[in-house]
């Protein structure tokens, strides 16, 4: 179909620099996860790269579209998924691909009153052909407590919502990602939640100044937490605070071997 038409991206670029990461950002597409006994649907966010070759001055981007939507919608998990559009944009396109997907959990949580509420996670896969490394992660909202706030008013503090990012290796075992979450909920000053009446709220605001703590506080713990449940594994914990007095955010970061 496309015999005598000149292919400009074979061609040799004027400046033959190798490119890390060429490719394409935002595709989405339909999903099924087939979690054990409860699967669910999902609209996934997908971006997958090919290290381009000095020598060539671009990449078949059709080939990652192709790759995409060639891929099966069903998958077991989010990190499978990415494994498997990369290794397919690998056969096509003859480099190394690092493919990542982004999408939505949904899980319950128990509010302070023992009732259930929906809630929703944000997860994402990545799977590179170059390494072999298949990582999945997690990400949800706490609450932050000052430590310090508290100790100058003699009692006071300022408390804001935080967003802890967890990121682990899958690459031999596989992580239930709701263990995950509940780790993730137990390094926050206390949980978020969506429905709070008086008495749940009052609850909450003690229990958040009754355990203030720092951005790296929460790093921490987590750290410490995920090194119990999985030890050995690369890891990455990021945590955010989206801070109430300042007119900007504060983090902490952690990667390593747990």
């Amino acid at each position: 179909m496309d015999a005598g038409l000149i292919d400009v991206q074979n061609q040799r670029p004027e400046n033959e620099i190798e490119l890390e990461k060429v490719g394409v950002e935002g595709l989405k597409k339909y999903v099924v996860i087939n979690r054990p006994g409860k699967p669910y649907h999902a609209i996934v966010t997908i971006n997958s790269y090919i290290t381009l070759p000095s020598d060539l001055r671009g990449a078949h981007m059709s080939r990652f579209a192709e790759s995409i939507a060639e891929t099966p919608s069903e998958a077991l998990s989010i990190e499978d998924l990415a494994e498997k559009i990369a290794r397919r944009a690998y056969q096509k396109h003859g480099f190394h691909c690092y493919t990542e997907v982004f999408g939505e959990f949904p899980y319950k949580r128990t509010r302070p009153n023992g009732e259930d509420e929906n809630a929703i996670a944000e997860m994402f896969g990545r799977f590179s052909t170059k390494n072999e490394r298949k990582t999945v992660g997690v990400s949800i909202y706490g609450i932050l407590a000052c430590p310090c706030s508290k100790e100058l008013t003699g009692g006071l503090t300022h408390n804001q919502r935080g967003k802890i990012i967890v990121e682990l290796d899958v690459s031999d075992d596989k992580v239930e990602l709701l263990e995950v979450i509940e780790i993730c909920k137990k390094s926050f000053s206390f949980p978020a939640f969506s429905i709070l009446k008086r008495v749940e709220e009052r609850e909450v605001v003690k229990k958040i100044h009754e355990n203030p703590m720092f951005v790296e506080d929460v790093v921490r713990k987590c750290v410490q937490l995920l090194k119990e449940k999985y030890p050995g594994r690369y890891c990455k914990v990021k945590c955010i605070s989206y801070e109430s007095i300042h007119d900007h955010n504060v983090c902490s970061e952690w990667s390593g071997i747990l």
